[in-house]
Formats: C-alpha cells, structure tokens, sequence
C-alpha cells in the first residue's frame, strides 16, 4: 500500500465521494489552482519550513515541519490528502504541501478514466448538473433608467438562498471602469432560505445608444448555489423593472432579442437596445439586426437592417447596440426585437427599452401617454420550448394583456388555447415576431409541434390623463381598456418543459403590491408557499394547466410541491401617492411603476440552435 491508498484508509475519517460527475474534475483542478484557496508552490513557508503528510508503516498519516516524504515523488503531483486537503508534490521532488479545500468543497479522488487529478469538489463544481437557475456566479450590469429623474439610484442585485440548512458565503466583485480585473466589494455569509440586497452603484453605460465599455460590470459568487434577480432601480420609483438571472454556467452563445418600440416621445423613449457582456477572452460577437443599429465609430460599427454586425470582446467588456433612426418618427424602425445574437463563446445578454409605452397608439387618437423602462435578462435559445402557459397579469382594472410570440426557429406554426382571434401563428424565419392582445383576464396556452418559440407578455402602461387649464380631465387611452395603476414591464415565459418542483425567491422593495402566479397541470399536487397550501380555490383552468395568483407580502419566499409547477412574480405601484417612492420631487400621479420576472427554470437543452 503506498502513501495515497494508506491515506484512504486513515480510520481517522471514511471517504464517501459526493454524487457529482467526474467528468468536470480535471478542468476544475485546473481552475483550482489559480485560486486564492490553492497556496503557493514554492515548498518553504516564511521561517524556510514545510509542512508535509506521510505515512508510516501502518498507514497512519503524520504530519512533519520539515523534511523529505519517504518516497520522492513527481513534482507538481496533486492528490487527496484527507477529506478536507489537497497536497501537491513541491519543484524539488521531496516533499508534500498541504493545501486546504475551499469551503463547502470536498477533496475527491480521481478514480475513473473521465479524470486525471484529485480535486477538491463542491455544489459549485457541479452546476452544469443542477437543473434549474440556480448557480454559484452571476453577473449584472446597471441598466438604463426610464429618464434622469430615477438615475441618481442604485440598482439592486438579489441573492436568495434556496438551501435548506446550509448557509450560502456570498461575494460581490466589481471590476473597474478601464480594466478586466475584478475587486472584492463586500462580503456575507446568507442563512438558509434568506435574501440580501447588494446595492449596484456602479455608472450606466454611458450615453443611451450604441457605446462599448470595458469593466464596469458586477458580480457575485457564492461556495453554494444560490439564486439571483435584479432590479432596475433596487426599490419603487417613478420608473421599474426586474429580471431573473442566469448563472454562468446556463449562460451560451445564441439569443434572440425580445425588446420594444421607444415611446412616441422621441426624447424620452430612446433607446430600443439590448447589452453583452463578454465572458471570456478573445470571444467574436455577431448580430443580425432587423433594423438598422447604431454604431460609434470605433470599435462598434453601424449595421443596416438585415446586416451583419461583428465585435471583439474580452471578459468582462460590455456592449450596448442601439436601434439606430433617432430621427425617424416609425416606432418599429427603432425596436431591435427579433435581432439574432450570436457568439463563438458564451455570453450574458439583456435587452429593452428605456421607454416603452405598451401598447404603441395610434398617434392621431391617443397622441401623449406614459412609458416605464422595460428590461429583461435574455434566456439562451437553448432552453427556448414548445408549450407555455401565458398566465395574464394580475388585473389591474380594464387593461388588455399584450403579448409578443418571437421564433427560435425557421417555419414555426403556434396554436393559442382558447383559440384567440390571431388564429395560428406562422414565423417564417428565426427572430420573426407578432403582436397581440387578448381580452381582460384571459389565460392562454401557446403550443407548437414544429420549432421552439418565446411568448413574452408585456404588462400595459397606466392610463395618461391630465387636466389642461383646469378645465376637466382628458383620458389620452381607451375608455375600456386602461389600467389606473402601475405602468408598463416586459416579461418572458417559461416552457413547460423547465418547470421545477421547488423555489426561492425575492420581491422587489417598497412596492405596495406583490404577487406570484402559480402554474401546475390539472390535478397535480398542492403547492406549498411558506409553509402552508395555497388555496385551491385560486386556481382557474386553461387548457389542461391552471392558474393561481396569489398576492404576497414583501421579501423572500419558499414555494415547493411533489410535482413540477412554474412561477411568475410581479408586483405594482398603488394608485396613491406612496412616500416609500424613490423620487427627487412628489408626484401627484405616485409612483408610476411596475415590475414583472419569472421566478426560476430548469436549464435544460431542448433546441440545439
């Protein structure tokens, strides 16, 4: 027995390797050893000793201050040293280190033909396997503003702990304007089932068309896996929205914009736009744009519609590409939606509007209206599906619910469930998209049987009115269909086919209203939020799913069940005046503002793009 099976052996511990696939051991070991966790090589500490394991003749591991091993061994060599080290063989052959595995890591034994290093392991190595949003890093950058008023506030990036005993320690990272280097910003250790906001305070951007930056960006990391959401501001303002985030580790290289036209005010809806953030060096990003984008000369160039556009990034980098026409008063030449996004790496992408007034009026009825910044972190065409329930919004007043059906592939056909008055929808190309709107409090099932598609639902814009020289109110909406609260947000839907059975998740903050949809097959199991059973009375059928919406107190929120189900969360201003509003000056509207995210996903391929 040599050193290595007489340390497996140590009745001091028993060895149990976690369930992870091994396959991911030898690029994690890589990886390990450019971490802080991982010492250095160098094989004398500051007092010219080492601390090295050996064992002796009865396999009992010792450990010595100085002093060659009993056998040499290959410098550079890493193995297992117990349950909770690493030791690596020092440059001079002599003598094991011994390195100490990060938290919530254990070391693992490279037993297979898929590996070919001893690791120290944990939940974070293995996301690729956890099918869900769930991850161990996120990155988020501070999205536009619907105009200068809410500006001066932070954003905010949610973590929640969806573990259930295990505490999360959480690191935000901020790298620099002008760098690729990330510094730690601030650090907490997040208990089970809680949440914590990191204020994001970072400058936009700049400008609000067509711009590159490199750093800026944030991110947070965690030793087990957590969720994340952010929210553009980080509370209620006059101006919000919200979007789920992806880890990492989900991230891939082909999106499809889903975006919207700017509001009529071409002052105040600009821009239609949608932001990448490299994630690795030397990646080659490409879009093909249904409109014309803008360019700044160098280094992003301007792309015609039905172009090609291409740009060099590097981790960490940003891009902003705008809908280019500033001038020109056709709101769907100044709406990206539908661009193709591609890249020859991985990437994080967003998209939306600084702006956007839902829906788009016609101009010479309903000439004036008010807009709210739409925003949503892009799901990678991968995990697109072809079933969705389109759970409408939590009704408001009147309002109709307005929905976009983008495609993911070429010749998609959609069939609405109640059959809606669009009959069935044909996309002839990938990123081809229709509007419509369904009538007030109607769910609906999309399908398809030839291609993956996205329905993404966009919350209506609060009724304009205002009273010119005091002479009595003028609603510049339809009489029959406003909504007398909260404004306008954009939010995608998750297919069927990513439903999970449990969630964490966090509201945003100082909303007065709050809700979570809950979407289940008829007759599946009951769903359990905070501990006890929704009421089944809240559940409304559409098609062979149902529908709950159940409002919520503000915070983190644990909702589970036996069988898979899927949430929406959403949340409205009040229709008063509210002084919990981030706002330089009172408004006699209020707080003008909504927000609207779904609530987690599987990511598990169902389209190879």
């Amino acid at each position: 027995m040599d050193s290595q099976d007489a340390a497996w052996h140590d009745p001091r511990f028993t060895w149990q390797p976690p369930p992870m696939k091994m396959l991911k051991i030898a690029a994690f070991a890589a990886a390990l050893l450019q971490t802080a966790g991982c010492g250095d090589d160098g094989g004398s500490n500051a007092s010219g000793d080492a601390t090295s394991t050996t064992a002796d003749s009865s396999g009992t591991l010792m450990a010595t201050s100085t002093g060659p091993v009993v056998a040499p061994c290959e410098p550079g060599e890493i193995r297992c040293a117990s349950v909770d080290a690493l030791e690596r063989c020092a440059p001079t052959g002599k003598q094991w280190i011994l390195e100490p595995c990060p938290s919530q890591t254990t070391c693992t034994p490279c037993d297979s033909d898929a590996c070919n290093v001893d690791a120290c392991i944990g939940a974070c190595d293995s996301v690729d396997d956890l099918p869900s949003s769930a991850g161990c890093s996120f990155i988020a950058n501070r999205q536009l503003h619907g105009s200068d008023i809410t500006a001066p506030f932070d954003d905010g990036l949610v973590v929640a702990n969806p573990n259930s005993s295990t505490n999360a320690r959480i690191t935000l990272y901020r790298t620099e304007e002008g760098t690729n280097v990330e510094h730690a910003m601030e650090e907490i250790d997040l208990a089970p089932l809680d949440s914590h906001v990191f204020l994001l305070s970072a400058n936009f951007v700049q400008g609000a068309s067509s711009m590159y930056r490199t750093g800026g960006t944030y991110r947070v990391q965690s030793d087990v896996p957590v969720v994340a959401y952010h929210h553009a501001p980080y509370a209620l303002s006059r101006g919000n929205d919200s979007s789920m985030l992806l880890p990492e580790s989900s991230l891939r290289s082909d999106y499809i914009i889903t975006s919207y036209g700017p509001n009529v005010d071409l002052q105040d809806g600009e821009p239609s736009y949608f932001e990448v953030v490299a994630l690795e060096n030397f990646t080659t990003l490409e879009w093909f744009p249904p409109v014309a984008t803008a360019g700044n000369g160098l280094p992003i160039p301007f792309v015609p519609g039905g172009g090609r556009g291409e740009l060099k990034m590097n981790r960490f980098d940003t891009v902003r590409i705008a809908a280019s026409g500033s001038a020109n008063d056709i709101v769907p030449l100044r709406d990206v939606s539908g661009t193709i996004v591609k890249a020859d790496k991985p990437i994080w992408v967003t998209s939306g509007v600084r702006c956007g007034r839902v829906p788009t009026r016609d101009l010479e009825v309903y000439p004036v209206g008010l807009c709210d910044p739409l925003q949503e972190m892009s799901i990678p065409l991968e995990y697109w599906g072809n079933t969705y329930v389109g759970a409408h919004s939590p009704v408001r007043t009147t309002e109709r619910h307005w929905w976009r059906v983008f495609a993911g592939t070429d010749g998609v056909e959609v069939t609405t469930d109640p059959p809606q008055d669009i009959g069935t929808i044909v996309l002839a190309k990938r990123g081809d998209f229709v509007d419509f709107s369904v009538s007030n409090g109607v769910h609906i099932v999309f399908r398809s049987d030839n291609g993956v598609f996205m329905p993404v639902q966009y919350l209506q814009s609060k009724r304009y009115i205002f009273d010119p020289d005091d002479g009595g109110p003028l609603m510049a909406e339809p009489e029959d269909e406003y909504a007398d609260y909260g404004d306008s947000s954009m939010y995608q839907m998750i297919p069927t086919e990513q439903f999970l059975p449990r969630y964490v998740f966090a509201t945003a903050i100082n909303f007065p209203l709050n809700f979570v949809q809950v979407i289940r097959p008829l007759g599946a199991a009951e769903v359990m939020l905070d501990g006890a059973p929704i009421d089944e009375s809240l559940f409304e059928p559409v098609a062979e799913f149902e529908v709950a919406t159940v409002e919520i107190v503000e915070g983190s929120h644990l909702i589970e069940s036996i069988d898979d189900f899927g949430i929406l969360q959403v949340g409205y201003a009040a229709k008063e005046y509210d002084p919990l509003c981030l706002q330089e000056t009172p408004s006699k509207n209020g707080c003008l503002s909504s927000y609207a995210y779904p609530g987690g996903m599987k990511s598990d391929p169902i389209y190879i793009p």
